[in-house]
This record gives structure tokens, sequence and C-alpha cells, in this order.
């Protein structure tokens, strides 16, 4: 780590609350101390009846964090693999979603890009659901739990991760036609660079438009005790072109497309390992291309009536070329498909606000098609044998009422129905190891669901609430069962949520806010066709949030706790009924103590997060083996002048794992990543 650049990054950062000053001093004549704040560095939702936590741009932008995952896992019950680089890393939500060591996803959570639905494939050591640059995001909304995803998917069991690209009103303030925003970052571990530009262009009041320009390189990192992290280097590029022309007060036309790519060179082919795996060495090629066109009527005189039309299209490629094949033609066959994922879609939806009787309600209802094309080309002309070719088409009907019964009670019913047809074709007639494939060609196979849930939020007073979900889910089977005796066998699985919430002003002084809430769920998923071995799961736990906000500090805290077990078992299971499963994440509490400064320009603040030794698993080692407990220290500042020479300007810097702590989280197969000083300075012109 080039100890002359620390020395530069820290003196700089050191000097920034004195530069406050002088600004402030020269501007007002004293120095004017702190004011009362607002909020904390993350609110708690209490007004949903969801476990639902959102991440805004300013929480983004503070935390500098190299992944979209190392955002995700400061939720509770949210685990982080691998994620200290785009590809091989992935997030669980409840133990369910991205898989440790082999494959990529079980389907189980729904990833939606600007409402446009992430593939969940399960590419043998190359899976991943969130190869996406942070940097181009404004919002990501996380829902642990089934409640909010029937909008995308039958088989959300786990829950869902919406993300919300930047949009050009964000950087034109009042009478602005153009603005242009430039960020440079630096990190000491893995010595990585960032440099963004964002253009923001609104020639006349009705239309504007957004450019994004974005590269990341991060050399190898090093874990807290000096050791190489292997595959943890990359290089990323991504670009956003968004804009939106409104032809009257009732009808608007949004358009965006979105690109982000991670080439990498002689890396090994196992994207999980945290060690050389024998598996050879290949050139991956990462890319997602994210695209809609959506147009909005909204009469203003017509509450029944708000009709959006969309065209989406998404494509995820992982394109493999062999370097080094240990495995002869099996290998070379493994090594080098080109992995492409094509998804269309069209989507018509309304939203209704109409009354009956004393109830007030929020009627959404949708229709989507879907076109699903997924390939795994080789040289020799057939779909690699680990990941199976075909088509699959969906068509899907879903209503959403939110229903306002009196000022207390608010009731949301929730269904979907969705019908599929899965096609096989251009794959080989066996698997690499011989065995034949069953119907993997030119055959179709159909399966539909009705899904739904009920939510209920009651509030008691204006601070207490009560609220409760049951959802029934179904992840009907995806194109990963192709070949086998699981393509007409949907997953299923019940959950129930119930907790309380609480949401005062005043509480223990003027001018003070506390927020918190307290969710117990509990999911039983059967007929299981994702793990080998397992027929039926049983998943409890408990997930707290706390934020409280005081005129001259801020306090947030969360804590997550799930536990798995294995009820039923499939025809020769290496596992037993009441077997721990063994993929929920390690018990996990996290304390953030910050402080504005200087009319809230500056901002400061300690983290601590705490994740308990995991020993509940079937697994002696790998990324499932049991993990030792550890406590990491986070420190940050951020700068936004807004007055003086370095008004428009904004300054970051953090220092991640300040102890330099030596740890593996439960469900990675690497360690974390050690020290980390980390850099920022952004202009708006």
């Amino acid at each position: 780590m080039h100890k002359a650049t620390l020395a530069a990054l820290l003196a700089s950062v050191s000097a920034l609350p004195v530069m406050a000053q002088e600004n402030l001093s020269a501007a007002d004549g004293e120095f004017i101390g702190t004011v009362t704040l607002g909020e904390s560095r993350r609110g708690v939702q209490t007004d949903v009846a969801a476990s639902e936590t959102i991440i805004t741009q300013d929480e983004i932008e503070d935390r500098q964090p190299g992944t979209v995952a190392e955002l995700l896992d400061t939720i509770p019950n949210v685990n982080l693999l691998n994620g200290s680089t785009p590809q091989g890393a992935g997030i669980s939500i409840r133990g369910l979603g991205n898989q440790a060591g082999t494959y990529g996803t079980d389907g189980k959570i729904a990833v939606v890009v600007d409402g446009v639905a992430s593939g969940a494939e399960e590419i043998y050591r190359n899976g991943g659901s969130l190869a996406l640059e942070p940097e181009l995001y404004r919002k990501i909304r996380v829902t642990r739990g089934p409640s909010n995803g029937f909008r995308y998917s039958s088989g959300a069991i786990g829950g869902s991760i919406e993300l919300e690209t930047k949009n050009a009103s964000d950087f034109l303030e009042e009478g602005d036609t153009f603005a242009f925003r430039g960020k440079a970052g630096y990190e000491s571990n893995g010595d990585g660079n960032l440099f963004t530009g964002i253009l923001a262009f609104r020639p006349v009041e009705n239309f504007e438009l957004l450019g994004f320009l974005g590269r990341r390189d991060i050399d190898a990192r090093e874990d807290g005790g000096n050791n190489t992290l292997n595959n943890t280097d990359f290089s990323q590029r991504s670009h956003l072109i968004k804009g939106s022309y409104r032809f009257s007060d009732d009808l608007k036309l949004t358009f965006a497309h979105s690109h982000n790519e991670v080439p990498q060179f002689d890396t090994d082919y196992n994207a999980f390992s945290g060690v050389p795996s024998g598996f050879g060495t290949v050139d991956r090629y990462t890319e997602d291309q994210t695209s809609y066109v959506e147009l909005a009527y909204d009469p203003v005189d017509n509450d029944l009536v708000n009709l959006t039309f969309r065209l989406q299209r998404k494509n995820e490629e992982i394109e493999l070329t062999p370097r080094d094949n240990p495995f002869g033609p099996l290998g070379f066959t493994l090594l080098e498909a080109n992995h492409l994922t094509e998804t269309r879609s069209l989507r018509i939806d309304n939203l209704a606000r109409f009354s009956l009787g004393s109830t007030n309600h929020n009627l959404t209802t949708g229709v989507e098609y879907s076109k699903r094309d997924r390939t795994s080309a080789t040289d020799g002309g057939l779909n690699d044998s680990s990941s199976l070719g075909g088509t699959d088409k969906s068509i899907a009907v879903y209503i959403v009422d939110e229903i306002e019964v009196n000022n207390s009670l608010t009731v949301t019913p929730q269904l979907r129905y969705e019908t599929q047809t899965l096609e096989g074709k251009n794959n080989p007639v066996a698997s690499a190891f011989g065995a034949p494939y069953v119907d993997a060609n030119d055959v179709e196979f159909d399966k539909s669901a009705l899904t739904g849930a009920l939510s209920v939020k009651y509030d008691f007073t204006d601070s207490w609430a009560a609220f409760g979900t049951w959802a029934y889910n179904e992840n009907l089977p995806p194109l990963d069962d192709l070949g086998t005796s699981f393509i007409t066998q949907s997953e299923r699985a019940e959950t129930v949520e119930v907790g309380v919430s609480y949401d005062g002003l005043d509480v223990f002084t003027s001018n003070d806010t506390l927020k918190g809430k307290l969710t117990y769920f509990q999911t039983d998923i059967r007929n299981g066709t994702t793990y080998s071995g397992i027929d039926s799961i049983d998943l409890d736990g408990l997930e707290l949030e706390l934020s409280y906000a005081h005129p001259d500090f801020y306090v947030d805290f969360n804590a997550g706790r799930t536990r798995g077990e294995i009820t039923e078992i499939t025809t020769g299971s290496s596992f037993a009924k009441g077997d721990f499963f063994d993929h929920t994440p390690a018990d996990a509490v996290q304390l953030t103590l910050g402080k504005r400064f200087f009319d809230n320009q500056l901002d400061a603040n300690i983290e601590v997060s705490h994740a308990f030794s995991h020993d509940r698993t079937n697994q002696t080692s790998g990324a499932r083996g049991p993990s030792e407990s550890y406590t990491l220290v986070d420190l940050s500042m951020s700068y936004k002048p807004n007055q003086g020479v370095l008004k428009g300007t904004e300054w970051r810097a953090s220092v991640e794992n300040a102890t330099d702590r030596e740890f593996r989280r439960f469900g990675s197969s690497r360690n974390g990543t050690g020290r980390n000083f980390v850099f920022s300075i952004a202009k708006t012109f």
C-alpha cells in the first residue's frame, strides 16, 4: 500500500474541517457550530408492512463501495458472498439467493434494475447476479421476504433487490440547462482507481437527458494477514443513457440503456475460488445490459387511469476463452463456453385511485409477456453440458390493491398468475460425465402458478403499529432444470411475517426522532429442486432496525438472525432430517454513530459490525465451513461545502476494516479485504 499516497490523502482529509470553518467564517463572520439534524444515516421504513430497507443516493456516495454487493451486506439477514468483485460475488437474503462455492443463484431473490428483472443463472462456478457498477444508481430498495416481489416474480421467496439509475434532474437545479459532474476516487488495498463523468442536459422544460461514463480498475487485494486474495483484481466499464420527454401534462416518454462490462484475463475459471482451484485459467468477459422504453399516460383529471406501456430488454453474458486447461476435451468444453441470456418483455400496468364507502384504494393491475433465450455455445456448436440452452416464454398477470380502511388500518392483498413454456434447444444428449439427458431438445414443458400475499398494518397510536404478512410463492422450473426430472416441478413456499414498529418525535429531548422495527419471519419451502438431496426446508428468524437522530448526533443499529433446518430429504440424499440448512447467514449486529458539523456540510461517523461464529452447517471446510466471529470497524467522513471557493465539490474519505482484521464471512470462499483507505473528490459544474 503506497504510504506516501496515503499520507497525502489523510492530510487532505484532516484539512477539510479547517477549510469548512474558514469558508463559514468568511461568509458569516463567525463559526455557526452544529444545527438540528433532520435524520440519521439510514432511516427505518416504519410506514410499510414489508421488511424493507432503502439505501439513498447520499448513503451510496458516502460508503464508496467497490461493488453493489458491498452496499447490501449492511442490511440485517443479508449476506455478502465474495463481494469485493463484481463477478463471482452475490447476495443471499435470509439464506436464499446466491449460493456459495458451486452455482450462481437458486432463483429465490429478484434483482430488478429500473423495473427490468435480471435472470437467475446457475452457471457452473461462474454465476452471479450483481456485476453492476454502484455509481450508476441513485436508490436501492431491498425487501427481505416475498412481500414486494409479486410484480416481478412468482418465486422471490427470499426477497427482492430493486435498483434505480440516476436521473438528469438529480444534477440540474431550477433554471439549469446543463450540468457536468466529474468524480475521481482512489483506494489503497488493490491500488484501485475510479473515474466517472455525468452530463445532464435540459434544453427545454419538457425534455432532459443524462449521459454517464465510468471506469474502475483494481489490482488483487490483500486480507488482514497480508495474503493476496485470488480472483479479486478486475476492471469495470459502465455507461448509461437516460432521458425523458413530456408531450403534455398527461403524457410522458422515458427511455434508458445501462451497460456494465468486466473483462478479466488469465484468471481462474472458478470465479468463486479463494485459492487457485485447479480448474484452469480463462479470459472471462462479463457483460450486463438493461434497456427500456416507457410511455406513461396519467390524465390529471382522472384518478382511475395512470397507464404505462413498457418495452424491456435485458442481456447477460459471460464469455469464456480457455488459457490453461488441465482436463482435456471435457475441460475445453467447460472452459470455452459463451453464456448468453437475452430477455425481451412487454409490460402494461395501471394504477387506479378510488374510494368505496369508507375505504380508499390504490389498485395496480398489470400484464407482462416475456421471452427469454439462453445459449452457452461452444466451438463444437452445441451448448455447454453444464448449462443447457433453450427458451422460456411466460405470461403473467398481477393485481395489488392497497386498501386504507381508515386512518389506522391498511390491508394489501396481492395476486399473480403466471404461465410458462420451456423448450430446450441445441443441447448435447448427455452430460459431460456420460449421463443421458431426458428430453433436453425440442420438447416443450408447460407450467403455471397462482401466487399471492396478504399484508396488514394497524396503527395503534401515532407512534406504535403492528404488521403482518402471509405469502405463498412458487419458484417455477428454470432452464437449468432441462434434461432432469425437475423440469415440471415447482418449488413451493409459505411465509409468515409479524412485527411491530415505532416512529416517535421529541422522545428523549426536543427535536429528536426515534424509529424502530422488529420483524419475525417463518418460511417453509417444499418440493425442493435447487439443493441436491433436499426436499423441504424450514427457515425462521428475527430482524431489528433502529434509527435515532438528535440535534447533536445520530445512531443507527440493526441485527439479524436466521435459522434453517432440513425437514424432508430425497432418495439417496447425503443429508438427514433435522440437519442444518447450511446456507443461512451468521448472526450479526451493526452500530453506526455519527455527527454532522458546519450546517450539515461535514458528516463524520464510525460504524462497528460484528458477526458471531457460525457452526450451524453440515460442512467442515470451504465456503460453508464453520466461520469464526469477527468485529470490523469502519470510519468515514464526507464534506460538501455550500459556499466559498469549494462550493460544488464533494470530498469523501473512509477507512474500511480500520483494525486490519483477518476474517471470512460465512458463505464466502475467500477472506474479506484487509484495511482499505478510500478517497474521492467530485465536482459539479
